[in-house]
């Protein structure tokens, strides 16, 4: 056997004889035909779109102990093999598949015997097979979603109701500094140690009676003054907040859409579709489940130990591709020498003390030219330019950094390095900022 995948409801051997590549598959699906027979590989593209449907937790010490087995009858319900001189049995039963001892059956078909008309026979029962096992993952994988979805939706209700608080704070202190002539007059005749203002407030017409708290180990004066700044500060803020609540509202928008469109979705790649549309949209708020994205993570934290110190911040682009910043120089060279892949790419403003920036890259890929731009705002400013309109920011490939030998934390030599001249968006440098992951 060439290669195997396994899941706790699926088993599928990759079998080499001369002249010949068959798929077996042996699955246990919660509803539909369940056994062992052999998949064209047509067949499992058209089911599962890969090795085995999406969403599945991959068993990878029984696929490593199948690999290089010798398959060599085909039951009912199981695939009989050798393993390495030792007779095992891959069969479905009870809602699953296992491997026990055992011997090969009487009644089991010698799977190199196999007639041409048995295998057609077979290779029918397979696609039948896999398509159970498709429906189950899908529904499975539906589940996990739904509820990927409604985390998010929740944290972007938080997030709406934290800036709605914060534009009620701004509206009361817009109240107070209309306020400001009496106020002011007030806090002039005000005693020292005064614990309240009490004024007549006329700009209605009407007289309306404010008491305003004090500090009486402070003077009035000062406190009226720091509430006037404080008012500016924040009116300041109004705008920033209002677009924020804007973007959270499309963001929630497209969660309930996505929970809707969940409901109809009936194949894995349908699924899918949904969940990279959801993160797309909402690349704050959903974290993404099984899948491509997921297998990333885990690769590039599998060295840190459960609760250690991580030695980056993650922001996520535009496109919804993750963002990695140095938060210091050790980190960033623990970022860049030793998480960074030779084909993701780095980024960092030229000439200067900064962060170093991993764009994630599949291999064989290149960086999308609004990643680049993204990268760079967050290079330009976790640097000593971020007060800077435009900034020079230098790029290349993991591959091609260096470190010598004695040179102090955070110092690489860059060899290939392009160079962007960035002009500084404020709108697209605060989306990413409040972009980052937790």
């Amino acid at each position: 056997m060439q290669e195997a995948s396994s899941a706790e409801r699926v088993v599928v051997l990759k079998v080499r004889v001369p002249g010949r590549t068959s798929l077996v598959v042996v699955g246990a699906p919660r509803a539909g035909e369940a056994g062992a027979a052999l998949l064209t590989s047509e067949a499992r593209r058209e089911a599962w779109g890969g090795r085995l449907p999406p969403g599945l937790d991959r068993q990878r010490a029984r696929e490593a102990a199948l690999e290089g087995a010798r398959l060599v009858a085909l039951g009912p319900n199981e695939a009989f093999i050798d393993q390495h001189g030792a007779p095992r049995v891959v069969r479905a039963v009870s809602g699953r598949v296992v491997v026990t001892d055992e011997g090969v059956a009487a009644d089991a078909a010698l799977f190199v015997a196999l007639s041409d008309e048995e295998r057609a026979r077979l290779e029918q029962r397979g696609l039948r097979i896999a398509h159970a096992i498709a429906a189950d993952a899908v529904e499975s994988r539906r589940a996990e979603v739904a509820r990927m979805l409604e985390r998010a939706a929740t944290r972007i209700e938080r997030r709406r109701d934290a800036i709605r608080g914060d534009l009620d704070k701004i509206g009361q202190a817009d109240r107070i500094a209309s306020r400001a002539p009496w106020l002011i007059s007030e806090a002039a005749r005000a005693p020292r140690g005064a614990k309240e203002l009490v004024v007549t407030d006329w700009s209605t017409g009407e007289a309306v009676t404010l008491v305003v708290p004090l500090d009486p180990s402070r003077s009035a004066k000062d406190q009226v003054e720091a509430m006037f700044k404080r008012a500016k500060r924040l009116r300041l803020g109004a705008r920033i907040a209002e677009e924020r609540l804007a973007r959270a509202d499309v963001e929630r928008a497209a969660i309930l859409a996505a929970r809707e469109a969940l409901g109809g979705a009936s194949s894995p790649a349908a699924v899918e579709e949904i969940v990279r549309e959801a993160k797309r949209a909402a690349p704050r708020a959903v974290t993404l489940v099984g899948g491509r994205e997921s297998a990333e993570g885990a690769k590039r934290d599998r060295s840190a130990k459960p609760g250690a110190r991580t030695p980056y911040r993650a922001f996520v682009a535009r496109s919804g591709r993750s963002l990695l910043v140095g938060k210091g120089a050790a980190d960033n060279d623990a970022l860049t020498l030793r998480i960074a892949r030779p084909h993701d790419l780095w980024v960092h403003a030229k000439d200067r003390t900064g962060a170093h920036v991993i764009v994630r890259l599949d291999k064989g890929r290149t960086c999308a030219s609004e990643d680049l731009v993204d990268a760079a705002h967050l290079a330009a400013h976790f640097s000593d330019a971020r007060e800077e309109k435009v900034v020079d920011v230098q790029y290349t490939d993991r591959r091609y950094l260096r470190k010598p030998k004695g040179s102090p934390a955070g110092f690489v030599v860059v060899d290939r390095e392009k160079v962007l001249v960035l002009r500084v968006e404020a709108d697209v440098l605060r989306g990413l900022l409040e972009r980052e992951e937790p």
